[in-house]
């Protein structure tokens, strides 16, 4: 019974965005935070001063848990995944310095955070600097702005949305993109849209990049993409933002250039995974191994599997395994399944099945069957039922089953077989073989066949024949070949013809014999190896005749003797006596004496043969009279001459007896005239 070979999200931050120039005179706010939240959101909260054109800072990347080959364009998505506002944390430097460590008493400006080893502002603090905030709110649309964003921390929406919205009013980009978040939060996607607008025009690349994705979010599935307005801007807000260094338009612009068929992709996904978006460097080795260049599918893999992406880890693992390197493929494996992935957990478990380690392998099998997946669910039932545990490897197998896994209700069918319960086992048997297993269905059929029910087993044998069993088909053969009809045997021949070219040896003895009937040698000895070299006796001499009478002497030598040693007594003779022709009587010897041991008459005749030739009578002797005492007549006239050259004249008389009885009738002619001979010397 064989196995049927058959996370908790990990978020990794991409890598700063290089090379972004601040605008001469521009000040970044000490206090601004670039937003990014646990649902990877594209529409990031932003918080700068009037004029700033700050970096969109570390984002948060979460791991997609589909199937490596999943791919989900921006518009499948819901609205509410891009914009879930995660307001600031102020943060205290813990070295001493004036009240609010890091003020800076010249500019009147609070600069949180700014130090090494920061803590967590207290409730004081936290009121101290609202007040500060609500001081000069009415009159600073930097103070307004960040007012709104510790009102949001609290969830007072209604009055953070006042204070964001004076501050957007005032000209304040990063408030107005902030508030477009809060407005897309609360389904207002017209004033979204709108503020999104003016903080993209006033040059913020992640109000471009919120506003390109929320309209081509928009746009509808069956809508044609060419000649689209709303496309057409989607993309310039893309683009834009992406120019600017925004990883993730980058990436959409990617996604969508790939869904659309059209050039480019790679170019995007380039700059974003170059910028240390580890999906994008995913989507590059995907599209690497697609053109068979795994080389460099490897290296992007590598990049984005050393960021914790867990479906490039896998992939990775898969081209090193492929390419030999287990060790490496273990590692990649291994981790990804610690990240949780069932398919990296399944693969991990065949490494260390294939590497003796079958504890291991249970032990992550284990891990993906209870996340779900039934190829590990089997996997692991049939480690347990070869290890004796039959009950727990049922278990496994309905677990497996019940994922669809039709190998797992195969197996629990060959498990009830084995317990001689029919009624369970054609259950199982039948769910795996409308599912569309071949073995299933082959085993079901031969379970039918066994309760005389032969219509509706030839129905299953075909039906496993169809899907690509080779039992079936040979089984299928033998139904047909039953019928003794021409067309029952044309049939059973073409099925017998499938199975052998699918390497089946029964299959292939049966559709030689057919060819050899025909003529057809050279067919008939493609078809007899096939079923010799999987140790099928009769074929092995079947094919040394073929050989030996196509002249091909080394051939039929072995073969012979590859029978010969499975036991087949006429080929240890026929091999012998190739041996003795070619010169090797030692060999040949051999061969005749394993076959004289069986009680071969030949056998001894032909070994007694030998030892005369080597000039050993008295060797000879014995195997001579075991095979004249078994009616061999030549035995017997070569044990007449022995005699009469030992003058022994009775044993002579003896032995021309037993020629007479059993040669051929010239020689038992000849033997009746010497016995005559014999005789009247005798008398005289």
């Amino acid at each position: 019974m064989g196995v049927r070979r058959g996370r908790s999200e990990r978020s990794a931050p991409a890598q700063p965005l290089p090379g972004h120039a601040q605008k001469p005179g521009d000040e970044p706010d000490p206090h601004a935070t670039a937003y990014a939240d646990t649902h990877g959101d594209p529409y990031a909260p932003e918080d700068t001063g009037p004029h700033a054109d700050i970096a969109d800072g570390p984002m948060t990347v979460v791991l997609d848990r589909g199937r490596a080959d999943a791919f989900v364009p921006p518009r499948g998505k819901r609205p509410d995944d891009y914009a879930v506002l995660v307001p600031f944390r102020p943060r205290r430097p813990s070295r001493s310095g004036p009240e609010f460590a890091g003020e800076d008493p010249s500019s009147g400006s609070l600069r949180i955070g700014a130090g090494l080893g920061d803590t967590d502002l207290d409730h004081r603090e936290l009121a101290e600097l609202e007040r500060r905030y609500r001081d000069r709110a009415g009159r600073d649309a930097t103070a307004a702005s960040r007012l709104g964003l510790m009102l949001l921390r609290r969830g007072e929406e209604d009055e953070a949305e006042t204070w964001l919205r004076r501050a957007a009013e005032a000209g304040h980009r990063g408030a107005a993109t902030n508030l477009g978040v809060l407005m897309h939060r609360q389904d207002r996607w017209d004033e979204a849209r709108r503020w999104w607008y003016r903080a993209a025009e006033a040059g913020s690349r992640i109000a471009a990049f919120s506003l390109g994705a929320l309209l081509l979010d928009a746009v509808p599935e069956d809508a044609p993409v060419h000649d689209n307005d709303d496309v057409s801007q989607a993309l310039y807000w893309l683009r834009n933002a992406a120019e600017a260094g925004h990883v993730r338009a980058a990436l959409v612009l990617g996604e969508f250039h790939e869904q659309q068929g059209q050039a480019g992709a790679e170019r995007w996904y380039r700059r974003a995974a170059e910028a240390g978006h580890p999906e994008a460097a995913y989507r590059l080795g995907r599209h690497g191994q697609e053109r068979g260049d795994e080389r460099a599918a490897s290296a992007w893999y590598l990049r984005a599997a050393s960021c914790g992406h867990v479906r490039a880890a896998v992939r990775l693992a898969r081209l090193l395994h492929r390419a030999g390197d287990t060790g490496e493929a273990e590692s990649w494996f291994r981790l990804a399944a610690e990240e949780g992935d069932p398919g990296a957990a399944r693969a991990l478990g065949f490494l260390l099945q294939d590497a003796g380690d079958t504890d291991g392998a249970a032990h992550w099998w284990r891990r993906a069957a209870e996340a779900g997946d039934g190829t590990a669910a089997n996997a692991l039932g049939a480690l347990l039922a070869a290890e004796g545990h039959p009950a727990e490897a049922a278990h496994w197998y309905e677990q497996a089953a019940a994922t669809g896994e039709s190998n797992g209700a195969f197996n629990l069918g060959l498990l009830h077989t084995a317990r001689d319960d029919e009624a369970s086992a054609e259950r199982w048997y039948r769910m795996a073989a409308y599912a569309g297993h071949a073995d299933a269905a082959n085993a079901l059929a031969g379970l039918l066949l066994s309760r005389e029910d032969e219509e509706e087993a030839e129905v299953w044998f075909a039906r496993a024949s169809e899907a690509g069993s080779i039992d079936g088909s040979y089984n299928l053969g033998i139904l047909y070949a039953r019928r003794s009809t021409p067309d029952g045997q044309a049939a059973a021949e073409r099925c017998w013809e499938r199975a052998a070219e699918g390497g089946h040896p029964d299959a292939a003895l049966q559709f030689g014999l057919i060819l050899e009937r025909r003529g057809a040698d050279e067919a008939a000895v493609r078809a007899y190896r096939v079923a010799a070299s999987a140790g099928r006796t009769v074929a092995a001499v079947r094919l040394g005749g073929l050989l030996a009478r196509l002249n091909d002497l080394e051939g039929a030598e072995h073969w012979y003797a590859a029978a010969a040693d499975d036991g087949h007594v006429p080929a240890m003779l026929r091999c012998g006596t190739l041996l003795a022709r070619r010169g090797a009587e030692g060999s040949a010897a051999r061969r005749f004496r394993a076959a004289a041991d069986t009680g071969s008459i030949a056998g001894a005749w032909n070994l007694g043969l030998i030892h005369l030739r080597r000039g050993d009578p008295e060797g000879a002797e014995p195997w001579l009279r075991t095979a004249a005492e078994g009616g061999h007549g030549r035995a017997a006239m070569r044990l007449v001459v022995l005699a009469l050259k030992a003058d022994d004249t009775r044993t002579a008389e003896r032995w021309c007896t037993t020629v007479i009885a059993h040669a051929p009738p010239e020689l038992a002619e000849r033997a009746r005239l010497l016995l005559r001979a014999l005789r009247s010397e005798m008398a005289s």
